[in-house]
């Protein structure tokens, strides 16, 4: 009778055990995304102090002084989807390489996993990789800030389907892209 029971009890918590992984329906958080843990190796394996030229032998999309400095042809096959991903190198005013690593996810989706370890700024406290996700990646040609002001090539993340570049250049004003869904990729 008491091996029954025993085996009755453990039978309920294996079954309790299985229900209740991943049962509540949320999503893992992302700092615990197995492809981000990747995408962060991925990125923690250029050297500190990458310049433009490196990166752009390593097969980086490379940014630097406000021009593409290498890499174009990965950035494109990304944009044809002929590729999965594509790993971006912008340097900052500091001189610092940003690195973020944006993916094409099965449905559709974007993940981007940036390095902020890199761009040459001091914080106070400071992640060390920034885990987004979006579902639209958007290319306004012809940007610009003010009226008859150099245009720029702008992309940016975002999770609306409608973000066009007025809207855009209204977060922009107002530094409030974050805080409105949107991640400025990059500006050349």
């Amino acid at each position: 009778m008491k091996k029954r029971m025993l085996a009755m009890v453990f039978a309920v918590m294996m079954v309790c055990g299985v229900a209740g992984c991943g049962g509540s329906g949320e999503t893992q958080p992302e700092s615990e995304n197995p492809i981000a843990t990747e995408m962060q190796a991925e990125l923690q394996s250029y050297a500190a102090d990458l310049d433009a030229a490196a990166a752009t032998e390593a097969g980086l999309f490379t940014i630097a002084n406000g021009a593409v400095a290498g890499g174009q042809e990965h950035w494109d096959a990304f944009m044809a989807e002929e590729t999965e991903s594509v790993i971006l190198c912008q340097f900052s005013m500091n001189g610092g390489a940003m690195l973020d690593y944006v993916q094409r996810q099965e449905d559709g989706s974007y993940l981007v996993v940036s390095d902020v370890t890199r761009d040459g700024y001091e914080y106070e406290e400071k992640e060390d990789y920034k885990t987004q996700s979006f579902t639209e990646i958007k290319v306004f040609e012809n940007f610009t800030v003010q009226e008859g002001g150099t245009p720029h090539t702008v992309c940016v993340m975002t999770n609306d389907a409608d973000l066009d570049a007025a809207t855009f250049l209204q977060y922009w004003n107002e530094l409030s892209y974050e805080e409105n869904g949107a991640f400025m990729l990059f500006v050349i």
